[in-house]
């Protein structure tokens, strides 16, 4: 029995001999993860190492979430340590590592006053949505409330990097205003009326621009339209006098904005294309393109610019 006890204390000790001690994989699993963000790093001397460790776990935080703010990153790398220094006895020249290790605890006590903070804002403006609904109004709030929103995700998406659990903060909570600000703006109804040929072919675009914005589109003529757009078109056609056979189209555009709720027209402009080909339904078309392309970002920028400082 005495001889078997030998043996197997013999084998442990020969096993516990053979490991490799210097390995990154080995020292970092001397740290509990649930308890610890540990990040590796290698240099020529201890002090460049500590600091490449500490420089590879920023990195890795903004690597993973780009739109952390930069000034947040530092104050939680600022709670981090080099804790671990050691050399590489395999090596022929002077080679170090070095773990930084963050404990999960500090980074949660930086951000999560910073979401609470967050989301006391947001239910204090949500407070201020009118009863019954305005659209416009209520969409003026969703504006104040969209940056902090934005910044709340990105503050979440930075707990959830850190904590152990990978669960959003207080997800319950900030669910009812994730998506408000696109249900708001789904809300206010554009009434689009364009007149002329072709009409068609510049409704298209700026129908397109709209919903891209997130604004619901209607017919001229809807009783809850809150904006109205509307176009006027006139055309020319005349043949070129240096090219046989070659047809141009001048096209124009009056494109006016209103408030449908007050009636008042708060934009103005203009917009003249031509375009020339061999037919002249062609050269029609081509114009009245690129009339949409140039005057539905504008309708859409015009817009927004309203919206905002109703």
């Amino acid at each position: 029995m005495k001889k078997i006890i030998i043996l197997t204390m013999s084998l442990l000790l020969g096993a516990c001999s053979g490991l490799n001690k210097n390995t990154v994989s080995y020292q970092m699993s001397k740290y509990d993860t649930s308890k610890y963000y540990v990040v590796s790093a290698d240099a020529q001397t201890k002090q460049q190492a500590q600091s490449s460790a500490l420089d590879a776990m920023r990195q890795d935080i903004i690597t993973q979430v780009p739109a952390a703010e930069p000034a947040l990153v530092a104050d939680i790398i600022a709670n981090a340590k080099a804790e671990k220094v050691w050399k590489d006895k395999e090596s022929n020249t002077k080679h170090y590592y070095a773990l930084a290790v963050l404990p999960r605890e500090k980074a949660r006590a930086i951000l999560e006053p910073r979401l609470d903070q967050a989301d006391t804002q947001l239910s204090g403006l949500a407070q201020q949505f009118s009863t019954p609904a305005d659209p416009l109004s209520d969409l003026k709030v969703a504006y104040k409330m969209q940056p902090i929103i934005e910044s709340r995700i990105a503050l979440d998406d930075l707990y959830q990097f850190l904590d152990e659990s990978r669960r959003s903060y207080k997800a319950e909570t900030f669910a009812p205003y994730k998506n408000i600000f696109k249900e708001k703006m789904r809300a206010v109804l554009v009434g689009v009326e364009v007149d002329g040929v072709e009409s068609a072919t510049l409704t298209t675009y700026v129908v397109d621009a709209l919903n891209k914005l997130g604004l619901g589109v209607v017919k001229a003529d809807d009783p809850n339209k809150a904006l109205l757009v509307k176009i006027e078109t006139e055309t020319d056609n005349y043949n070129s006098k240096k090219i046989d056979g070659l047809v141009w189209c001048s096209s124009s555009a009056a494109i006016s904005l209103t408030d449908a709720q007050n009636g008042a027209t708060f934009s103005r402009f203009d917009a003249h294309e031509r375009a020339g080909t061999s037919r002249y339904e062609e050269s029609l078309r081509r114009s009245m393109q690129s009339i949409g392309e140039s005057v539905a970002p504008q309708i859409v920028a015009r817009l927004e610019a309203f919206l905002k400082t109703r």
